[in-house]
């Protein structure tokens, strides 16, 4: 469903709710709990511009007293035999087309960029100071004299910490490791562990399997991005069947003309094949600001209004959302096992310094790697994340990590090596892989429970990706996990056409993968 749809609907029932005399959508829900829908799918729709399958629709416009002429034309409007707005009667209870957000935008530029940096505020406000007198706006004054003294702060330490910087950072990921292990931001990871061998295997497509993965993984995460958060029964209530399923996230994330967070990572390793830190987070920050995904932000906060340095930047959370990230490095370390673990860690410490954070998304980077190289109907199943658990041996603490949302107790590599395969040894079926697993946000719930979705059928994506989206959670970061794995294992000519024919980015995903092929050949 496009933008402008979802924002009509969103604005009539907003509209709505203040003609019935409701302050809040919560308190709607409270005095109708005969409507059979939890408060997250109303919000969903209400505030989120999300569009339900038709039998939520009608109950939700039913309980909100449209009339039947009404119903007939959101319908209409929404799942076929749509008459435009501006032909529709008026009507006293619908909005105009103005007020429906129908009207041209007034223009298409993008709004202006805020201030970021303290030197550039600090300028503004003394020139501001000049030209507003002080009698009569003391206060103001006062007010405004404090927060040029905390700019001038700011700028002091930005520049102590970029004097503070060590110089040897010129493409040396040894120098930066041992960086980050001497001022405690990540765990000695690369003495942990066992190796894995990752060669170049003829008689392999190695340009669909690349183009594969970015596109597999760019599918499962916009798949995701509108069930994040839901129970299974909301996403039901909202999208009905699978193939109901609308391919894009967010209506703002498909209209957007701006790199995905995909794209920024493998555009900054594309120049030369270096993980420069710096760029790289510059990089993810700014593409976390125009989309905003769960467990991103506080980083990117951190680095551009903060204005940490990118060895600062990162929160000690255990997030699944990082090993997304390492995708591009994975494809570009493909022949490099030690240099993928090295620079997989680094890449993680710019957003997450977490050790399950860590050894997650080395775990996640060293499974495409290593499915790249497998032959097709070769893949051992139920030995692949027990391999995976002894590469990231002792990463993580005894205890597990404690999640913002999920499980405690456990860790990345003990569910890979043994509840994952015990899973699948039985053949258990997504919801009690799901119930034994975790899907919340923590690495130790999201990424076993991707691998597992994959792993369930690693031949048929559609299978993979969608019940790894259908039971919601942290939806966005599973389902891209499962489409990076599926797609790096069945190519590019496995995914379905309408997962891929309205993807936005296809075709620039399809020219990174290839850029990063012809490097990791030259590096492997």
């Amino acid at each position: 469903m496009d933008s402008q749809t979802g924002t009509i609907l969103s604005t009539l029932l907003k509209k709505r709710l203040k003609t019935l005399g409701y302050p809040s959508l919560r308190r709607f829900h409270a005095d109708r709990p005969g409507l059979g829908l939890s408060y997250e799918v109303l919000r969903q729709v209400v505030y989120g511009g999300h569009i339900p399958r038709p039998e939520t629709l009608f109950r939700i416009l039913g309980s909100m007293q449209f009339s039947s002429s009404q119903v007939r034309k959101i319908c209409g409007m929404h799942y076929g035999d749509y008459l435009p707005i501006s032909s529709t009667p008026t009507d006293a209870s619908l909005p105009s087309p103005a007020q429906a957000g129908t009207g041209n935008p007034e223009s298409p530029a993008d709004p202006p960029t805020p201030l970021e940096e303290p030197g550039e505020i600090l300028s503004r406000l003394h020139a501001s100071l000049q030209r507003i007198p002080i009698p009569g706006n003391e206060d103001f004054w006062e007010m405004v004299e404090a927060l040029a003294r905390i700019a001038e702060q700011k700028v002091r330490r930005s520049a102590s910490r970029q004097a503070e910087q060590p110089l040897l950072f010129a493409g040396e990921p040894e120098a930066i490791y041992q960086f980050l292990v001497r001022k405690n931001r990540i765990p000695p990871f690369l003495s942990r562990g066992e190796n894995l061998t990752l060669d170049f295997v003829d008689g392999i497509d190695y340009r669909d399997r690349f183009r594969g993965a970015l596109l597999g993984s760019a599918v499962g995460e916009a798949l995701g991005t509108v069930t994040q958060g839901l129970t299974p029964r909301d996403v039901e209530e909202l999208f009905g069947e699978l193939d109901a399923l609308p391919v894009f996230g967010s209506a703002r994330r498909a209209a957007a003309p701006h790199d995905s967070l995909l794209l920024s990572v493998a555009g900054s390793l594309l120049p030369d094949g270096l993980l420069d830190p710096e760029r790289m987070a510059d990089a993810i920050a700014r593409a976390c600001r125009r989309d905003d995904p769960p467990g991103l932000s506080a980083s990117a906060r951190n680095l551009l209004e903060r204005g940490l340095p990118w060895h600062e930047a990162g929160e000690n959370a255990p997030e699944s959302m990082p090993a997304v990230l390492v995708l591009p490095l994975a494809l570009l370390r493909a022949g490099n096992f030690r240099r993928l673990k090295l620079e997989a860690g680094i890449l993680v410490s710019l957003t997450h310094t977490h050790p399950t954070a860590i050894a997650g998304a080395i775990a996640q980077a060293c499974a495409v790697a290593r499915i790249l190289h497998t032959p097709a109907s070769s893949l051992d199943v139920i030995s692949f994340p027990r391999a995976l658990s002894h590469v990231v041996a002792g990463i993580e603490p005894e205890r597990g990590a404690r999640p913002r949302i999920g499980r405690s107790g456990t860790t990345v590599g003990r569910k890979l090596g043994a509840e994952l395969p015990a899973l699948l040894l039985r053949r258990a079926p997504v919801q009690e892989m799901q119930e034994a697993l975790g899907n919340g946000t923590a690495a130790h719930e999201g990424i076993p429970f991707g691998l597992g979705c994959f792993l369930r059928t690693p031949g048929d994506f559609a299978e993979a990706v969608v019940p790894a989206a259908r039971h919601g959670g942290d939806a966005r970061a599973v389902a891209a996990i499962a489409g990076a794995l599926c797609g790096a294992y069945i190519g590019e000519s496995g995914i379905p056409e309408r997962f891929l024919a309205r993807l936005p980015e296809r075709r620039e995903l399809g020219e990174a993968a290839e850029g990063l092929l012809a490097l990791a050949r030259r590096d492997g």
